[in-house]
């Protein structure tokens, strides 16, 4: 018998050499009914259903009044600045500066019990996952690596948590100062309104084209960030062995992989989303 097969290579080893990965790797999963996964989630936000009225009542009221604002604005320009009348100019500014007062309290108040909401929600969340984690089978932990479950547990979860504290109360704001906004235009000049209307279908469909770019961005961003933390997760662990085995250049190099892959991953998804951001306008 050669010395070569003599030799036995402990599985700390091996696992550090060559690094677990799932048995299907490659294809982030997509949830294949969004809305049981919808109702999944607002089954963690049910208990709180009295703190979600009191911030809908929150936000439209700082909406109201974030529409009331540009109305006094306009007032004093036309019928103030114009004609240099400076007493009723001091009136509509302290007017002006009672409702710009109360919509940033409004939005501070929203957000604040948003955010009790969603850290609530996602404390059972959390909670639950860990507790579900407990009950797999030991096979399913030799197929995935460690690094990547603690991703799911720490980034999913605060994309999630982001998505709940942040972009719910955004998106019943801009709602609601849409609708505002239509009733405005409509009321101040109907034909101007009608054709102001006609971009909309270009812009839903820019939108959804961007939409489409993005998620794929978003879904690859979550992918390679699980595999990162992968890599990471099983070097520290296991940092005595690779340096027993001098393997450090090698796990630098993946490292470094990988970390580029999360880079090109990021620019993807966080460029698309800029092209939907207000584009700035040139003064000349």
């Amino acid at each position: 018998m050669s010395f070569k097969s003599t030799i036995q290579v402990p599985s700390d080893v091996r696992s550090v050499l060559q690094p677990r990965r799932p048995a299907a790797p490659g294809k982030i999963e997509k949830a294949n009914d969004p809305q049981r996964a919808l109702r999944g989630l607002f089954r963690y936000l049910a208990p709180f259903k009295a703190g979600m009225v009191v911030v809908f009542v929150f936000v439209l009221i700082y909406t109201i009044l974030g529409l009331i604002g540009p109305y006094l604005m306009g007032q004093a320009i036309d019928r103030f600045i114009s004609t240099k009348q400076v007493s009723g100019l001091a009136i509509i500014s302290f007017w002006m500066l009672i409702v710009y007062l109360l919509n940033n309290l409004g939005q501070v108040i929203a957000n604040w019990v948003m955010s009790n909401i969603s850290q609530r929600a996602l404390k059972s969340l959390r909670k639950d996952l860990f507790t579900h984690l407990q009950t797999l089978p030991i096979s399913f932990f030799d197929r995935n690596p460690a690094g990547e479950l603690m991703s799911r547990l720490t980034n999913d979860i605060d994309a999630i948590n982001q998505a709940v504290s942040q972009n719910v109360t955004s998106l019943i704001a801009s709602v609601l100062s849409m609708l505002g906004i239509l009733i405005a235009m409509f009321i101040l000049n109907y034909w101007l309104a009608l054709s102001t209307l006609l971009v909309v279908p270009i812009m839903f469909w820019f939108t959804q084209f961007v939409a489409r770019y993005t998620r794929k961005g978003f879904q690859e961003l979550q992918k390679q960030l699980g595999e990162m933390n992968g890599v990471m997760e099983e070097a520290i662990s296991g940092q005595k062995v690779i340096k027993a085995f001098r393997r450090n250049d090698s796990v630098v190099a993946t490292f470094r992989e990988r970390n580029q892959e999360v880079f090109k991953a990021g620019v993807w998804g966080q460029g698309g989303t800029a092209a939907l951001g207000p584009w700035p306008m040139s003064t000349d």
